[in-house]
């Protein structure tokens, strides 16, 4: 690709493409870098036990959170953590469209159907919700209301 060849212009396959493999990469590279602190952290800790020091309970908790956090880095850089996401977010679009309602401005809000639109209708935006307290925030009305009621079925 040329330098300054934005992926926009390569159409929407190659630009999803394009923006997998970047994803990828970052995480690659975070693992590279959390990994080399990690194994530092964890040789400096068996150092000090093999030396005969105290080692403080609460180090167990980086040791075995790092753990975890570099398990879900290698799983997106080698693994199959994207495909499984894609797969996710391909089941989302499809049975729970609702989940998605376009701002009623936008062109593409008349293709949603009243029942998806009517899913989320009784939920206020953002700032109804908090900070409630305060004298200037956003007080709730009809059209975005509060306290959600319980739909009968």
């Amino acid at each position: 690709m040329i330098a300054n060849q934005s992926y926009h212009c390569l159409g929407v396959p190659n630009g999803e493409i394009f923006i997998s493999s970047v994803n990828i990469a970052r995480a690659r590279d975070s693992l590279q870098w959390y990994g080399g602190l990690y194994a530092a952290f964890i040789t400096g800790v068996t150092t000090a036990k093999i030396a005969g020091k105290s080692i403080p309970p609460v180090v167990a908790a980086p040791i075995v959170m790092g753990g975890f956090m570099l398990s879900n880095m290698a799983d997106m850089a080698y693994g199959t953590k994207l495909q499984r996401i894609v797969k996710e977010a391909e089941y989302m679009l499809e049975h729970e469209r609702g989940r998605f309602p376009p701002p009623k401005q936008a062109i593409f809000a008349d293709k949603y159907t009243a029942e998806e639109q009517a899913v989320y209708a009784n939920i206020g935006a953002v700032s109804t919700y908090w900070p409630g307290f305060l004298p200037w925030a956003r007080k709730a009305n009809e059209e975005t209301p509060i306290i959600l009621e319980k739909k009968e079925e």
